[in-house]
């Protein structure tokens, strides 16, 4: 594994831990205060499931509530709105038992702006939305087949699904099949609970049950402010209100410097990643600032469930050829992207699947079979495949466009990218930085011949991944637009593995399918996979009970805000 060459540990507090000997006074100056986070695109009200920006999720995560949720820390699953829930014995139906006294926040969509009382029937609807027959929705992509009638609901031939009942206190909730990942994918932005309500009013309000409210006055697409709910439902270990903070903000950056330098005069908490032009002035410039008790920022070098790699767009002409693809995948030297590009802010090159290789994640997944048939630099295998393709040395390959995030660090790996093509195969890469939201827009309508893609898993499971490519989500009409598999890769034996994983009965042998559908993924490639992420967080010292994780799930209910005795003597 690539590792990085700087690593900071930091002691992490766990959630309700405070320690009962403290004074009220200690417990009480938790309250209150206000942080500012950066965002790297601009912000859009979106219905939950229609989201496809992990930032829109971190940023709705806070307004939103599901059934359950993650311990920030373990990312094991822990009830929220479920106070909990019964598993029948044959293991394919939930109950989940509603918590009470919880109410959803004032909003002109309710009577007299008042937040009225979350109940079961909030649970069903969100249900109905996720298998909603629409063509924004997302949602549906990783519920299908897993609800029994859902599917016949989404397909028009069922006015109602079946595998969901309900009474004043509780929820039902049968399976298709023995799931490993239900409870999972309720953890995911689809499953955020919203009143009806909000879909009554010609604009859709950002309403929920969660411990910070959109603040609709005071917020636009590059500043959005969240308030503290007055009413949360949850306290800490003493009886003390959450959320702690008053206000979280969060602003678009468009300049890394701008950004920067915001961090270092403590004007933003976090930097999600540290940008790699500005890796030596944190390692090197200011590495004393992170050192002793009185230290002033913490660093953190964490791997995460992501993916980098480029798309193909299989309507692209000259991608309908098998050897096209692999010699591109092939002219790739992804050691040299991640060491001299990325300057080693990275977890592995892209030598095995679109799956990343954690192994503690995804533990039993037979990486070793994929690795084998994963693609490393082979310069001449390259140049002979392409001529095969009837492109020698490039000769009549048409000039393909790319299309990539708005963003220095993205715009340095396509250059490379650019260069290594031009440089091995004598083809030429039109590369174009779009804005994240016209770029998702792009990517569904096929805009672009390649896509350059970041995938952060929905859920620990190889399905978060693979959904990507999974064919029978691909539209037949070429004018709609694709959401989930941009690409439009298509292939009937990657279809039939990635199925059976899904219907698998054990985690053992879904891995077992998914493994298979991730080797015909990449012998049929429908992508090149770059690298596996690594994130290098800074946070201010002052911010604490903010714990980072490798799925990017942020939870600031009970982080607070404490500044050190010489900070504050100053």
């Amino acid at each position: 594994m690539v590792k990085f060459f700087f690593y900071v540990t930091v002691a992490l507090t766990v959630l309700y831990s405070c320690d009962n000997s403290s004074s009220i006074n200690n417990i009480q100056s938790k309250s209150g205060g206000e942080i500012t986070i950066p965002i790297d695109s601009y912000y859009k009200i979106t219905k939950p499931t229609q989201v496809l920006k992990i930032e829109t999720a971190q940023i709705n995560g806070q307004i939103l509530e599901s059934l359950v949720k993650y311990n920030v820390e373990s990312l094991e699953i822990e009830p929220s709105l479920a106070e909990k829930w019964e598993l029948s014995e044959d293991g394919l139906t939930y109950k989940f038992f509603i918590r009470k006294n919880v109410k959803f926040h004032d909003n002109k969509c309710f009577l007299n702006g008042v937040g009225r009382d979350f109940n079961t029937k909030d649970v069903v609807d969100m249900f109905y939305r996720v298998y909603s027959n629409d063509q924004t929705n997302k949602a549906y992509s990783i519920f299908q087949n897993t609800i029994v009638g859902g599917d016949d609901y989404y397909n028009n031939t069922s006015e109602s699904i079946a595998g969901i009942e309900y009474d004043e206190n509780t929820v039902s909730v049968t399976l298709v099949e023995l799931s490993n990942t239900f409870l999972s994918k309720l953890l995911t932005i689809f499953g955020s609970i919203v009143p009806n309500e909000v879909f009554s009013q010609d604009n859709f309000s950002l309403v929920g049950t969660g411990p910070f409210s959109y603040n609709e006055l005071k917020s636009n697409s590059e500043f959005i402010v969240l308030n503290r709910n007055e009413e949360y439902w949850m306290k800490d270990s003493a009886g003390i209100q959450l959320p702690y903070l008053e206000k979280i903000m969060f602003k678009y950056y468009e300049s890394d410097n701008d950004k920067m330098d915001d961090f270092w005069a403590n004007t933003i908490a976090i930097v999600k990643n540290v940008p790699i032009t500005k890796v030596s002035e944190v390692l090197e410039e200011r590495i004393s600032d992170f050192k002793g008790k009185n230290a002033k920022y913490i660093l953190e070098s964490l791997p995460e469930m992501s993916t980098s790699y480029l798309e193909f767009n299989m309507n692209t002409e000259v991608f309908k050829n098998i050897k096209v693809r692999q010699a591109i995948s092939l002219a790739i030297d992804r050691k040299k992207l991640v060491e001299k590009t990325l300057k080693n802010q990275a977890y592995e090159i892209g030598k095995f699947g679109v799956t990343p290789p954690l192994t503690k994640i995804f533990k039993g997944y037979d990486f070793v079979a994929i690795e084998k048939s994963g693609y490393t630099r082979n310069s001449i295998k390259a140049q002979e495949l392409l001529a095969e393709a009837g492109y020698p040395n490039g000769k009549g390959f048409p000039e393909l466009t790319a299309e990539f995030k708005m963003d220095t660090d993205r715009y340095l790996i396509m250059s490379e990218i650019q260069n290594q093509l031009k440089s091995v195969l004598n083809i030429n890469i039109a590369i174009e930085q779009v804005e994240f939201n016209k770029l998702l827009e792009n990517n569904a309508k096929g805009s672009a011949d390649i896509f350059e893609q970041v995938w952060v898993g929905d859920f620990a499971s190889p399905e978060s991944f693979l959904i990507n490519f999974y064919g029978k989500l691909v539209p037949d009409d070429i004018s709609e637009p694709s959401i989930v598999n941009g690409g439009r890769y298509k292939n009937d034996k990657f279809d039939e593995n990635f199925e059976k994983g899904l219907q698998a009965r054990t985690i053992k042998e879904s891995h077992k399918y998914f493994a298979e559908a991730e080797v015909e993924l990449l012998s049929d490639p429908g992508l090149v996979i770059l690298f596996y992420g690594e994130k290098l967080w800074l946070k201010q010292a002052s911010l604490k009970n903010f714990h980072t994780n490798g799925m990017n799930y942020l939870d600031f209910t009970d982080v607070y805000i404490k500044e050190s005795k010489s900070e504050v003597k100053k």
